[in-house]
């Protein structure tokens, strides 16, 4: 079975800077899927578009997890086991 064509949102490095802009401008831990709604409302598009989000929200994730293997960020879990991120 042939793997899934993936489709490119952001440019090079876009993502990771987004990323970085809203950890700097939160005012506390945020979990990666307001990240993700802040990035969809910066680019303009449909914030209503569940599946969008979602996707988004998947990358957002996996970018994070790659940021804090570099020591750029650190998560902190809440009360529900739910991961919030900051920036170091």
């Amino acid at each position: 079975m042939p793997r899934q064509k993936r489709e490119v949102i952001f440019g090079r490095g876009e993502l990771s800077r987004a990323i970085y802009e809203e950890l700097r401008n939160a005012e506390g831990p945020i979990s990666s899927r307001d990240i993700a709604r802040s990035i969809v409302a910066l680019r303009g598009d449909d914030a209503r578009d569940r599946k969008c989000l979602s996707e988004l929200t998947k990358r957002v994730s996996k970018a994070l997890r790659g940021m804090r293997g570099e020591n750029h960020v650190r998560s902190i879990a809440d009360a529900n086991s739910n991961l919030l991120w900051e920036q170091r």
